[in-house]
């Protein structure tokens, strides 16, 4: 599960959605969850039903960052703004479109693995004891992601001085909220990954 782990880590990181580097850590976070697919289809063969998906995202959000660094090198400061809300809104809820399926998997068998032991007798060896705790902090940040993107696209669109200084301020709010639940999952999310690793080692 350590691929899978590190590639939720890097595409939870949202810098700048008009900073190309964004997008770059994003498509190597879905690399990382394309490997963790097959890592963990030893588990859930399930999984692997996603990795056509998780490849996909890796490529667009490669597509994106040369796109943003050609239009930072080529066009004018307020097109690169547009491109970068364009950029961010697709590569936002996609993102989060494949996560939630890569999560459903992830909480739906991370309860335990039905092993057949010497005897033949069926038995399920438990390596978390709540993914409940680690659904609810994903539900946490996806929302919080979603508020951010949304005061983000308003600060930028925006010309009222009212209305910049007010979704600046969401904006800023909704940025933390999303560090600290994104912590929160991280934590979550190891530990489930530590009793995983764990699990599999006495098979």
């Amino acid at each position: 599960m350590n691929f899978l782990f590190v590639g939720f880590a890097l595409i939870i990181v949202n810098v700048n959605i008009s900073l190309w580097v964004t997008y770059a850590v994003k498509a190597l976070g879905f690399v990382m969850l394309t490997v963790g697919a097959f890592e963990y289809s030893v588990h859930d063969k399930g999984i692997k039903d996603h990795f056509g998906n998780a490849a996909a995202m890796a490529v667009m959000n490669g597509v994106f960052t040369a796109g943003l660094i050609y239009a930072s090198l080529k066009l004018k400061g307020s097109y690169v703004n547009y491109v970068g809300i364009g950029c961010g809104v697709v590569s936002t809820l996609l993102s989060l479109h494949i996560q939630k399926k890569f999560m459903d998997r992830i909480l739906r068998s991370g309860e335990g693995k039905v092993v057949t032991d010497d005897d033949g007798h069926k038995r399920i060896i438990a390596f978390v004891a709540d993914v409940r705790k680690l659904g609810r902090a994903w539900n946490k940040l996806s929302a919080a992601v979603l508020a951010n993107l949304a005061a983000d696209i308003a600060n930028r669109l925006l010309t009222a001085d009212t209305a910049v200084t007010v979704s600046g301020l969401i904006a800023v709010i909704t940025k933390v909220i999303c560090i600290v639940f994104a912590l929160a999952f991280l934590f979550n999310f190891n530990s489930l990954r530590v009793g995983y690793e764990k699990t599999m080692e006495r098979l």
